[in-house]
């Protein structure tokens, strides 16, 4: 009896542990949870366990183009879920779950706060075409990453990108709203429908607009960034890069990328010889310049101060990309940003970019009216 006991008490504790959510380490956080490059505020602890199970919400699979379809037969009280090869079908009031074949599954799905939840490691493993990992926690809480292939930021650099968000949705809920509950659901099928999400307000940025500019001849994997993006750039140019690149300057030029000139040294003569050759090459006439704050300004130019290389500094890119980012989360109004272009900074322009589509700033070329503001830099 002692042993059954022992026993009893060891699975008790096993399954408690299943059931916590967040996991350990996220302390009293918030469960998150991402599809793709994306964190929606909807999602924040809408996941939970039950049986030892992740479950997820079912609309996710009609909202966020996974690959996965749903419907729900409110007659039956049964939720079908579906691509172009393979069918199941999840029977509400009775537990059951099975193929378009009649092959029967341990699996099923659940009721839980008047939406239908479905196991995701029966989905990856039965259809395939998703994965999922929990990618990190911090104070703020866990992610957990559902992804289709389609995703752009690696787990890491996702996780790193989201803190800022994570940040501000924890403070937001802790002072405003209650948690959702984090224990396991009971399941209750009901024959009605699951009700459309209602989204929490998202805190952003719309409104405020970034002026973006690139100091440096950017890569096709920057320009392909900046495409996806939606988005341009204004680009400044070294008299070297005109004179080693010059197919790619008229290239930029045709697709309609604004060029300016800059010179890290801090050279008013440099940067007239940049702007001469500039015009040689693409026919582009600029008078938009980056130099050192500290330079002396080319007669007739508009110059925005630009950051003098260090090379005594060894950060990573992605390190400064997190540098420009905090500054964006500390600032109030319109940005404006110029961001290296030297081939070793396009994870980092991934990142930016990535929280700049997050925060919901309007992004804008820098043009010569925009000059005398001082622009962030990595």
């Amino acid at each position: 009896m002692k042993k059954k006991a022992m026993i009893l008490a060891l699975c008790a504790l096993m399954l408690a542990a299943l059931l916590a959510w967040p996991p350990a380490g996220a302390d009293d956080g918030l469960s998150f949870l991402a599809i793709n490059d994306y964190m929606p505020p909807e999602l924040i602890n809408a996941v939970v366990y039950y049986g030892g199970a992740i479950y997820v919400p079912s609309w996710i699979f009609t909202y966020y183009n996974l690959g996965i379809y749903y419907s729900y037969f409110s007659t039956n009280s049964t939720a079908y879920v579906y691509n172009k090869n393979h069918q199941l079908f999840f029977e509400l009031s009775t537990g059951k779950t099975y193929s378009g074949d009649d092959t029967e599954y341990s699996a099923p799905a659940i009721m839980w706060g008047g939406a239908v939840y479905l196991p995701l490691e029966f989905l990856r493993s039965y259809f395939g075409c998703i994965s999922y990992r929990m990618i990190g926690s911090n104070a703020y809480g866990s992610i957990l990453r559902i992804s289709n292939g389609t995703e752009v930021l690696s787990d890491e650099e996702f996780f790193r990108a989201a803190e800022a968000s994570m940040r501000r949705y924890y403070q937001k809920m802790k002072t405003e709203a209650t948690p959702a509950p984090t224990t396991a659901p009971v399941p209750t099928p009901t024959p009605t429908p699951p009700p459309a999400p209602t989204p929490t307000e998202k805190p952003s940025r719309a409104g405020d607009t970034i002026r973006l500019g690139l100091s440096g001849l950017p890569t096709a994997a920057a320009l392909e960034l900046l495409r996806k993006a939606g988005t341009q750039a204004t680009i400044f140019l070294s008299a070297e890069e005109i004179r080693s690149a010059p197919d790619m300057v008229r290239r930029l030029a045709c697709e309609g990328y604004p060029l300016g000139v800059r010179s890290e040294a801090g050279s008013a003569e440099e940067c007239v010889s940049a702007a001469s050759l500039l015009w040689e090459t693409a026919r582009v006439n600029t008078i938009l310049a980056a130099m050192p704050e500290d330079a002396e300004a080319p007669e007739g130019m508009v110059v925005f101060p630009a950051a003098r290389p260090d090379a005594e500094t060894e950060r990573t890119a992605q390190d400064a990309a997190y540098a420009v980012t905090n500054r964006l989360e500390n600032s109030k109004g319109d940005q404006m940003l110029i961001f290296p272009a030297d081939g070793e900074s396009d994870d980092a322009l991934r990142i930016v970019l990535y929280y700049i589509n997050d925060m919901e700033f309007t992004v804008a070329v820098i043009r010569e009216t925009d000059g005398g503001r001082k622009p962030i830099t990595p």
